[in-house]
């Protein structure tokens, strides 16, 4: 499970309970990460996990959960809270992806790269259907491994017999040629860095990137659904007037 803001991630667990299907116990973790940084006591964020389980895990026990809890508030003093970090992709790194012929590719490998550097250049786990999730790729199986080995192959990218990969063509310079600061969708500032067909969504509390597909797409899919409920709930109501 990859998480880019913590802070965001704890926010939209506030509003809505657990966000993975198996209320992972990892959740908890950065949602009391996320009331240290507000300044609360280790007494005041055990009591917020406690409520959070009481109102959101139907089979909470507070007697069962306690190791569970104490283990969790421990550990989230020491750990560091992920927010509003920026990754700086520079115009060398940009210059190796052009050497590839193929677009999978290239998305594949800007994915890896933009990982490597949010994980500080040190290797990492991550799922290959988390690798092409973020690459906006729908592949079977067998071509997912072969675009892997052929980046392998190239030398742009390795992984340990651990399964941690790492990206050898990284350049730790501060000069970007493009910043990542917000990481839903961010394969699309690379496209759209390469010319491809990508819109900006007009919500001003949004300006996502999404792919563009006609003139008439002004707005990224979520907003675009929400738009679209809110529309839908206001002609019910102008109905149920007359």
């Amino acid at each position: 499970m990859i998480i880019f803001d913590e802070k965001k991630y704890a926010e939209n667990m506030l509003k809505g309970g657990y966000l993975t299907k198996h209320k992972n116990v990892y959740e908890l973790h950065i949602l009391a990460k996320y009331y240290f940084q507000l300044g609360y006591s280790h007494e005041d964020v055990k009591g917020h996990l406690i409520s959070f389980c009481t109102q959101h895990n139907e089979y909470f026990n507070k007697d069962e959960w306690y190791k569970i809890i104490n283990t969790t508030v421990k550990s989230a003093t020491k750990a560091k809270f992920i927010t509003g970090k920026q990754v700086y992709i520079t115009h060398s790194e940009l210059e190796y992806l052009k050497q590839l012929d193929k677009l999978n590719e290239q998305k594949v490998a800007f994915v890896l790269l933009v990982l490597y550097k949010f994980y500080n250049y040190k290797k990492f786990d991550v799922s290959i259907e988390d690798i092409f999730r973020l690459s906006k790729l729908n592949l079977n199986s067998k071509t997912k491994l072969e675009i892997l080995q052929s980046l392998t192959s190239k030398e742009l990218v390795d992984i340990t017999m651990g399964g941690k990969r790492w990206v050898k063509f990284a350049d730790k310079s501060t000069s970007p040629a493009l910043v990542i600061d917000n990481f839903e969708d961010f394969i699309f500032t690379y496209l759209k860095f390469i010319g491809e067909k990508i819109g900006e969504c007009t919500n001003s509390n949004c300006n996502r990137l999404f792919k563009h597909t006609g003139k008439n797409h002004k707005m990224c899919s979520e907003c675009n659904k929400e738009y679209r409920r809110k529309y839908k709930t206001e002609k019910q109501r102008e109905y149920r007037k007359k």
